[in-house]
């Protein structure tokens, strides 16, 4: 019988936290599940504490492959497996035991959705959670939700819209619950951006799927000094940013046939150049440190630069929010005007409580 959820798991020298990992899932209350483990020739003792727990329980199959990144192992786990539902173990992560529960019973009670999403604890190498960053404030998602208690749906392409701000929606792919069909609609995940490239996947996902918020459960996303993923998420190099600018361009490309037209001629016509070009200005305007040189920078822009930046300009001069802690307002506002509903607040149950 084919098992509802697919725990894909890769795995590569992270030993000290394996521990924790496999009791995570194996404290689920949601039990019907398959566990494979994609090891890329670890030598720190991990392939072998995963032998030692694949022989105790026929539901875990293990695999070694080569060291080609972190997204391509997630790609060879999607190809072992076969539940309707995928959720990514990261090794170095963990989960609440009702998580497979509550997101399972979500993505049952709103077949419309593709996408299951909880909240997200950030922890140290202790698994201890951290003053700094704190979630969801690292991300731009409390800004699409008025209130992060109450399960919503995100309908698409809301989600997927917010990161034209160039910041996450979903900070971790521990976050999601995947409904396996997803795939075959946007494809898997590429490696082409490097460790930042689950952004761009993350973008198609939420331009093409409509997600469901489960607040009642958790997931964690550690930050250690070896996480394959950590200078992604913490840097603000221009290099970083230059990636988010040809991702965000790469992913509305990619999901042109999947959007509605009128969202897609917005997007042509000015919306991803106006957000491109917000973008620049803030993180030019980061990099002038003293408040002499951020003055003058602005003052030429407000002579020389785009016209959605002087607006920009003009609009802080009169105390109105930053474009970039307004998204979630401003995408909600052009799709209402487009006749969509972008957030749905839940009058029913997403899961078991």
């Amino acid at each position: 019988m084919t098992p509802r959820v697919s725990i894909c798991l890769p795995s590569l020298n992270t030993r000290p936290f394996l521990n924790e990992r496999f009791d995570s899932i194996f404290q689920q209350t949601f039990q019907d599940w398959e566990l494979f483990v994609y090891d890329s020739h670890s030598d720190d003792g991990s392939w072998e504490f995963i032998c030692d727990v694949a022989a105790k329980d026929r539901r875990v199959r293990i695999a070694q492959g080569p060291r080609d990144g972190v997204y391509p192992a997630w790609n060879e786990c999607l190809k072992a497996t076969r539940g309707e539902f995928v959720y990514f173990a990261t090794s170095d992560d963990s989960m609440s035991p009702d998580l497979l529960e509550k997101m399972v019973a979500a993505l049952e009670v709103h077949q419309d959705c593709e996408l299951a999403h909880c909240p997200l604890v950030i922890v140290d190498e202790s698994s201890h959670q951290v003053d700094e960053p704190t979630w969801p404030e690292c991300t731009v998602f409390a800004d699409g939700l008025p209130d992060i208690t109450t399960p919503h749906v995100w309908r698409a392409p809301f989600t997927g819209l917010m990161q034209l701000s160039g910041r996450h929606v979903v900070l971790s792919i521990t976050q999601l619950l995947i409904r396996r069909s997803i795939f075959s609609r946007i494809g898997n995940f590429t490696n082409r951006w490097g460790s930042a490239s689950d952004f761009h996947w993350e973008m198609k996902a939420g331009l093409a799927a409509n997600m469901v918020h489960v607040p009642d459960t958790w997931a964690t996303w550690r930050i250690h000094s070896k996480q394959a993923t950590n200078e992604s998420r913490r840097t603000s190099s221009r290099d970083y940013f230059q990636k988010v600018d040809d991702m965000i361009r790469h992913a509305v490309a990619e999901s042109e046939a999947l959007l509605p037209a009128g969202i897609m001629n917005d997007l042509k016509e000015h919306v991803l150049r106006s957000s491109e070009e917000l973008r620049s200005y803030y993180l030019d305007l980061f990099y002038r440190v003293s408040p002499a040189r951020r003055r003058l920078y602005q003052a030429r822009q407000v002579i020389q630069g785009t016209p959605s930046v002087r607006r920009e300009i003009l609009r802080r001069f009169t105390g109105k929010p930053k474009w970039v802690d307004n998204v979630g307002s401003e995408v909600r506002q052009w799709l209402e005007s487009r006749g969509l509903q972008p957030l749905v607040r839940c009058s029913e149950p997403t899961g078991h409580s």
